[in-house]
Formats: C-alpha cells, sequence, structure tokens
C-alpha cells in the first residue's frame, strides 16, 4: 500500500482522491487495504439516491441540489453510474459532460462509473466508492443512477 497516497488523500489533495476511488473501483491488490485504512473515518456522511428513468431529469435535479448544498458551504461528492458502454465498457451517458457547471466548483467532486455489466443500476464497487467519499469529507454524497433494467416484466398489456 502506498503511504504517500494516504497522506496526501487526508490532506485533501483531490488527485489522490481520484487515484483512491480508481485502485477502489479497478479492485487493485491493495483496495480491501486502503479500504481497511479508511473505515475509520467513515460514517459521517449523507447519501443521498437519485435513480429514475433517462432523461427524467435525475442530473437537473442532482445539479439544482448540489448549488444549494454549496450555498451552504458543503463539500459534495457524485457518483454518476451510467450503463455501460458495450463497446468501451465506459459509461454511456457520461453524466459529467451534462454537470459542466459542477465541474468547475472545487467543492464539488464528480466520478462517473460504469455498472460495467452489474445488472440494478449500481456497479459492483458503488458502495466502495462512497466510502471513499466519506473518508475524504465530502457530505452529503449524491449517487445518482438509471436503475435497474426497465421495462423488465413492468405495464405489461395482458389481452
Amino acid at each position: 500500500m502506498d503511504k504517500g497516497l494516504l497522506e496526501d488523500f487526508f490532506k485533501g489533495d483531490t488527485r489522490a482522491l481520484a487515484r483512491m476511488i480508481t485502485r477502489v473501483e479497478n479492485r487493485s491488490a491493495d483496495s480491501i487495504e486502503l479500504l481497511r485504512q479508511l473505515f475509520p473515518h467513515t460514517g459521517r456522511s449523507d447519501v443521498i439516491g437519485i435513480t429514475g428513468s433517462p432523461g427524467s431529469g435525475k442530473s437537473s435535479m442532482v445539479d439544482r441540489l448540489a448549488v444549494a448544498y454549496r450555498r451552504n458551504g458543503k463539500l459534495l461528492g457524485i457518483v454518476a453510474v451510467d450503463p455501460s458502454s458495450p463497446f468501451t465498457g465506459g459509461a454511456i451517458l457520461g453524466d459529467r459532460i451534462r454537470m459542466q457547471t459542477l465541474g468547475v466548483d472545487p467543492g464539488i467532486y464528480i466520478r462517473s462509473m460504469a455498472t460495467r455489466g452489474h445488472l440494478g443500476g449500481l456497479a459492483r464497487t458503488t458502495a466502495d466508492v462512497v466510502t471513499v467519499l466519506d473518508a475524504a469529507g465530502r457530505n452529503p454524497i449524491i449517487v445518482e443512477t438509471v436503475g435497474g433494467r426497465p421495462g423488465r416484466n413492468r405495464n405489461r398489456q395482458i389481452g
């Protein structure tokens, strides 16, 4: 485990935060140990989940919430979970592009992540990414996702 990375992370270095999230998201060899080191610094953040169909206004809601929290001096984290591209494996919609105005605010950390084929609207490592943001002092943490597989046995007409 990289002690310098951990030190930089706890000093508030955004690049260290990004590297920690990447390690956790990719399940690198030291990711479990990193999470163990972070765990005592967690449990202080409120986590808000926003889900809905594509185009239903989730990103607009996140944008407005973020602005309101920043007006109150909050440092927040946003995890935007999108379906995986069948070609690249990356996030299809790229919420970070839709939230460009928030991206220039140093008090807001936005991380787009792909579900990597995991069903249910979240990536397997979403909770771990939230843990990293919590340890980094981001509060609240907003998780935005399109949710599970839409239309599956829903609103099916019979007859």
